[in-house]
């Protein structure tokens, strides 16, 4: 099985902080270009994408020939997944309605949430309430895990490399195809059209494992320089046209080669950032929350501070309380489903269901 790459964890805590700051800044009036970076931080969750399609590719591919393979990739999904998630959905769905109601649209469509499938909901009717909004993009990941075992499995290596190259092309044209500026949201979040964002992480870890020599750095130097531009010059927001048929693609394809050429970086391997990086599923989900309460907070004790002040603390001071709370999720509650991942490890010998 792939060793544990600790700068890994260095990318996911990237990847949540940038998602932080597109949701924790205020956006102060007369500092356009730096609001313009704050809101691009929704490609943190383009990383998340890359990152996903990495690992699980990794994971699949050097596993694919053991016994138990589906049972032990789902249950170990299941176990670092699940618990939170559903913890988040019955505060939102359980809990909060004793209190608040919840907007009628989202109370109809909350089975959706309870089998993932969230993002249809969201695609179909628009935002609906920031602390389960958020789950989309869950969803997608979900919907990526139950398709790509069956593809691994099925499919030699050469193959596997066609079927990603395929995805990583048509994805963007039929984006393009189906751009319309009313519908954004659809290609934002439908699984298929988001497919090429997992698809080049699936080839980094493919092309690994073929001992591909590729120009990493300079790929990521490129992207990240051409990314740089079009978001300072304010054309990259997440529902314009760039965005949503090539920007996607762009930012995949820089996250890739920059997990690439990041793979023995030092700076990556920090151990704050490592530990955020470990918490980071926490970070995300309960970030919403966090903020409701810390928005609250300091327009009580800080009413008179400047909007930039004021916008760098929320971002500081939410950012922390949310990786306390994601904390206190991960070893108090997440640890203990994490311990049953022993019983699913592809290079155990197969256990009796009896002690299974």
């Amino acid at each position: 099985m792939q060793k544990y790459v600790p700068q890994l964890d260095g990318l996911r805590a990237i990847a949540v902080l940038l998602v932080l700051l597109t949701h924790f800044w205020t956006y102060p009036a007369d500092f356009t270009i730096t609001n313009r970076f704050a809101a691009a931080g929704w490609i943190g969750v383009d990383l998340f994408f890359v990152l996903s399609g990495f690992l699980i590719t990794g994971i699949l591919w050097d596993t694919r020939g053991k016994a138990g393979y589906y049972r032990n990739f789902f249950a170990r999904r299941s176990l670092r997944i699940f618990p939170p998630y559903y913890l988040l959905l019955v505060l939102v769905f359980v809990v909060l309605p004793l209190v608040a109601t919840l907007p009628p649209q989202l109370q109809s469509d909350s089975w959706l949430y309870f089998l993932y499938l969230g993002n249809f909901a969201l695609a179909a009717g628009g935002w609906q309430l920031f602390l389960i909004d958020i789950t989309w993009s869950l969803s997608i990941e979900e919907q990526f895990y139950l398709v790509w075992p069956w593809l691994v499995r099925a499919f030699s290596l050469q193959r596997m490399i066609g079927i990603c190259l395929a995805l990583i092309v048509l994805a963007p044209l039929l984006r393009t195809l189906l751009w319309n500026e009313d519908r954004w949201m659809w290609l934002h979040m439908l699984t298929p059209l988001r497919a090429d964002s997992f698809a080049v992480g699936a080839l980094a870890a493919l092309s690994l494992r073929q001992g591909w020599r590729i120009p990493a750095l300079r790929v990521f130097t490129g992207g990240a320089l051409l990314l740089t531009a079009l978001i300072a010059s304010g054309s990259f927001a997440r529902d314009s046209m760039i965005a949503g048929t090539i920007g996607y693609s762009l930012t995949a394809l820089t996250a890739g080669a920059g997990l690439l050429a990041a793979m023995k970086s030092r700076w990556l391997n920090f151990a704050p950032l490592r530990y955020v990086g470990k918490v980071s599923y926490g970070v995300y989900l309960y970030h919403p929350i966090c903020l409701m309460v810390m928005s609250s907070v300091l327009a009580k004790f800080m009413p008179k501070a400047t909007p930039l002040v004021g916008s760098m603390v929320q971002l500081l001071a939410t950012s922390l309380l949310a990786v306390g709370v994601a904390s206190l999720s991960y070893f108090l509650m997440e640890v203990r489903f994490l311990r049953l991942k022993k019983y699913f490890e592809a290079d155990a010998p197969a256990r009796s269901a009896a002690t299974t």
